[in-house]
């Protein structure tokens, strides 16, 4: 079975270095020394984040080009360990959370492993389901949570990395997780579903935030929906036809809800147009072609807060921060 060694527990985030402190002290509090912990910092604006990374004890590294997918494939760069696990900024992590995942990665077909995320203000109602295997590409659409996923790295890099237009700071600005899954299914490895693996989301949107979270949503699902038609038409096909059906039925389930409603009804607009803007963008394999990437956001007119001397802007260079780190 795999040991707490091979794996390494990556935190991609962008300018929220408060939420970020506050999930990398449950990390360090809830994994073995021999777990590397890394920040990928997705071109913050400021040097907050590298500051709270390095006062923790944790390996940072550092894009200058802003997209969540952009900063995921970084960190399986940066790291060298066999087994990655990420989570998010505004997660924490609870005792016993990796030990599910170093369990199944025991099995040789297994290429991916999930767990729970469960909202803060539901803390205490975990429940003891049994985990779940999937094996159909369709079934990334229910196979876990970008919130806590583990990959086999290898395997990731394998399959070509995240889809660099997908997720956060995007456009499409989601599904880059569940289009990782169908790929990982699609490629004939298993994905296990574990909700003994908990993390405790503690950052719910309100208002036009949480409606424009679930537009971006919409727009990665209908941008991966179109991906998979071309690909691997019955697949796609079926995926498309779920995903219409499911939110359509949530939308009229929510119908007089004014929060979820609204966020129902903007996802189905986002899935419509994400599979238009897919439609019109190239693919290299399996991902889709990033003809229009962000700016460079370089960090070097910032200061370093402990020296006062200019930061060195980086984009692929980690600092390693890990051997023998502090608790």
């Amino acid at each position: 079975m795999p040991t707490p060694r091979d794996l390494a527990v990556i935190v991609c985030t962008r300018n929220r270095a408060t939420m970020l402190g506050a999930a990398l002290e449950s990390i360090l509090a809830s994994v073995p020394r021999d777990v590397e912990v890394l920040v990928v910092d997705s071109a913050s604006d400021d040097a907050a984040t590298r500051d709270t990374a390095m006062s923790s004890g944790a390996s940072y590294v550092r894009s200058d080009v802003k997209g969540l997918s952009i900063a995921r494939d970084l960190g399986l760069r940066t790291s060298t360990r066999p087994l990655v696990l990420f989570t998010d900024d505004d997660c924490v992590a609870v005792a016993g959370w990796i030990d599910p995942v170093l369990e199944h990665f025991a099995d040789s077909g297994v290429g991916a492993v999930t767990g729970r995320m469960l909202d803060h203000t539901l803390v205490g109602t975990e429940s003891g389901s049994p985990p779940k295997r999937f094996t159909r590409p369709v079934h990334g659409l229910d196979a876990g949570h970008g919130a806590v996923m583990a990959f086999r790295r290898e395997l990731v890099l394998e399959l070509g990395g995240f889809d660099p237009v997908l997720g956060a700071g995007r456009t499409l600005a989601g599904a880059e997780d569940l289009d990782m899954f169908c790929r990982i299914l699609d490629a004939g490895h298993a994905i296990v579903h574990d909700p003994a693996c908990v993390i405790h989301h503690m950052n719910t949107r309100q208002g036009d935030d949480y409606t424009e979270l679930h537009h971006g949503y919409g727009l990665g699902l209908g941008a991966l929906s179109n991906k998979m038609i071309r690909l691997r038409f019955p697949v796609g096909a079926v995926m498309l036809a779920v995903l219409l059906k499911r939110t359509l039925g949530r939308a009229a389930r929510h119908l007089r809800d004014p929060r979820r409603g609204t966020a129902d009804r903007a996802m189905l607009r986002g899935i419509r147009q994400g599979f238009f803007i897919g439609a019109g963008m190239r693919l290299d394999g399996s991902t889709f072609v990033d003809e229009h990437p962000p700016a460079v956001t370089p960090l070097g007119s910032e200061l370093d807060t402990r020296t006062g001397s200019p930061l060195e802007s980086t984009l692929d260079a980690p600092i390693d921060r890990d051997p023998g780190r502090a608790r």
